[in-house]
């Protein structure tokens, strides 16, 4: 099967825009990989910059430290996230 991405817009509660991209299987597992302990506990200093180079797609090239709050980027990652595991 050819993988063909799903996108997704998303609008934070501070209202902006950004659109998600889901990835193949084995870049999940990657991401998951880096981003989760040695108990299986999210890590936010791994994970989240993993999603947003992977999964938020526009803008693009965003890190942590373009966010003005902690809440905007906890709401985008967490929102990127249920997309990269739910496709939803």
């Amino acid at each position: 099967m050819t993988f063909t991405p799903k996108t997704k817009e998303f609008k934070s509660t501070a209202g902006n825009e950004y659109t998600f991209q889901n990835v193949q299987n084995s870049k999940q597992a990657e991401i998951l990989d880096v981003g989760t302990g040695l108990q299986g506990k999210i890590l936010n200093s791994k994970m989240m910059p993993q999603l947003l180079k992977h999964v938020v797609v526009v803008p693009n090239n965003l890190t942590m430290d373009d966010f003005d709050t902690w809440a905007e980027l906890e709401e985008v990652t967490n929102a990127a996230f249920s997309f990269l595991r739910t496709g939803k």
